[in-house]
């Protein structure tokens, strides 16, 4: 409980530091702003879990003529330890070289005993002004690394007599003329509180808990079954063995990935007797202990990226098992067993727990997503492309699609528009072409319709005949530019996957 509340009142008390706004004197009203701020995490890209102490202050004053930001905070009592920011400093340079905010207001509070059995009366900032640092451009999102003091609370445990770290979030695009000079600070006392964080990857049943101290309550997470790629290779290096089951662990806030703030506990729906290992950055694995229940493996992590079961028995976690019959729209269909095989896999999820509409048709997004994960989700620079919109979950996969001429090597790809049998192929074609070298493609005279495979499908429709992958949509027909179903998808994945054992 104790580091619990430790965690929860740096970050929240540290909101104070930037999301609230209050009073003090700014300049000549009139051409005065009012700016969104935050507080983010001193390290990884998501906002901290705790702004209880900025609850009360949502803006800031920005003074354009003074070049300064007024920013308010409130005390805070968080599980009974009363507090509120006695000191505060931030970053002059960018370089680490911190400087006293300039103090505006402040009021006095009662800690109450819990801390250590006295009261103690301190004086907190409500208000307080800094001048904004030659980095900061005032354009889009920016950070000012800010330090501050939260006396009589368990984080004095973490950090002794030392400043907590965080950053202040400045939103530049949400700036609102104002006749305010000063600005005024909400001083009323909030309350925070930890909240549970249960998440489940419905694809491959695992499992997170932990709280709101750790995980953003915000988050979602992804489990996905690697088969393939670069991320593969690594674990069965580290692992000398080819006999195991890969997961990739994401926490997603809004398409971006984020951390762990804390210890989490990860259940994988295994039994039996197994090892768990985690496939570190470098190469290297570190050994897992966990505990054994009937739902499931649990292990208790810091961390989440790639993780590897070794024996154990698979349990039936009501999604996608190959035994299962979960989807209730493919029993009779005639992929089912590809379609099993694919969800499992994790190459892609059915469209609810209950359904996987086979006949439903896949975006050149999802596809190009597939791909790039099968490859490991390496590293790729984003660059500008006319029809991705920055920040969709295909963003990175479209971007290291075009880099690798899997998408053509044409800027004018377009990820929502619905994937054809031609494409697909093409596309596959392609991301072999990375590491392997194509066979001869086949000869397809004997289809009717092989003069309307496009041009530059040719090679990768041709290839993907002769290897097995694509076969005719009947004895005479190819149906080049009929776009692929999600059962047709399936299908192809996985006797790639075949091809490529």
């Amino acid at each position: 409980m104790l580091k619990l509340f430790r965690k929860l009142t740096a970050v929240t008390l540290a909101g104070a530091l930037s999301l609230s706004m209050a009073a003090v004197p700014a300049g000549a009203a009139g051409g005065n702003q009012l700016v969104e701020v935050d507080l983010w995490n001193a390290i990884s890209n998501q906002a901290s879990m705790g702004n209880v102490a900025t609850d009360n202050n949502p803006q800031a004053l920005y003074n354009p003529e003074e070049n300064t930001l007024q920013i308010a905070t409130n005390p805070v009592n968080v599980s009974g330890y009363m507090s509120g920011i006695t000191e505060a400093q931030y970053d002059t340079t960018g370089s680490g070289d911190y400087s006293a905010v300039t103090t505006l207001s402040t009021m006095q509070v009662d800690t109450g005993t819990k801390n250590d059995g006295t009261n103690h009366t301190i004086t907190v900032l409500t208000s307080f002004e800094i001048e904004l640092p030659g980095y900061i451009q005032k354009s889009g999102v920016e950070y000012i690394p800010v330090q501050f003091i939260v006396p009589y609370t368990p984080m004095d445990v973490a950090v002794g007599e030392g400043f907590l770290d965080a950053r202040l979030r400045i939103d530049w695009s949400t700036t609102e003329d104002t006749d305010m000079s000063e600005i005024v600070p909400n001083t009323e006392m909030s309350s925070g509180g930890v909240v549970d964080v249960d998440l489940k990857d419905a694809a491959t049943g695992v499992e997170l808990s932990a709280d709101s101290n750790k995980v953003n309550v915000d988050a979602t997470l992804s489990a996905e079954l690697v088969t393939s790629g670069a991320d593969y290779e690594k674990a069965k290096s580290a692992l000398g063995s080819s006999e195991f089951d890969l997961y990739r662990i994401r926490l997603m806030v809004n398409n971006a990935d984020t951390t762990l703030s804390g210890t989490a506990e990860l259940k994988f729906p295994y039994s039996g007797d197994l090892e768990m290992y985690r496939i570190n950055d470098d190469g290297t694995k570190t050994v897992l202990r966990g505990t054994a229940g009937q739902d499931g493996y649990s292990v208790m992590t810091t961390r989440i990226g790639l993780f590897a079961v070794v024996g154990g028995s698979k349990i039936n976690s009501g999604t996608t098992s190959p035994n299962s019959d979960t989807f209730t729209d493919i029993s009779s269909h005639w992929a089912r067993e590809y379609i099993l095989r694919a969800t499992n896999e994790g190459l892609f999820n059915g469209t609810s727990e209950t359904t996987f509409s086979p006949e439903a048709q896949m975006t050149d997004g999802m596809v190009i997503t597939v791909l790039y994960r099968m490859a490991g989700q390496p590293d790729v620079t984003v660059s500008t492309m006319p029809n991705v919109t920055p920040g969709m979950y295909y963003e990175k996969a479209c971007a290291w699609g075009y880099a690798n001429n899997i998408i053509g090597g044409y800027t004018s790809f377009d990820p929502e528009r619905n994937v054809t049998r031609e494409e697909l192929a093409t596309m596959l074609y392609r991301y072999y072409s990375l590491t392997g070298t194509p066979v001869a493609g086949a000869d397809l005279s004997a289809y009717s319709d092989a003069s309307s495979v496009s041009d530059w499908a040719q090679a990768g429709v041709a290839w993907a005949n002769a290897a097995g992958i694509v076969n005719g949509t009947s004895e005479t027909t190819l149906s080049p530019s009929n776009n692929a179903t999600r059962a047709e998808v399936a299908t192809m994945l996985c006797r790639y996957l075949d091809y490529t054992a």
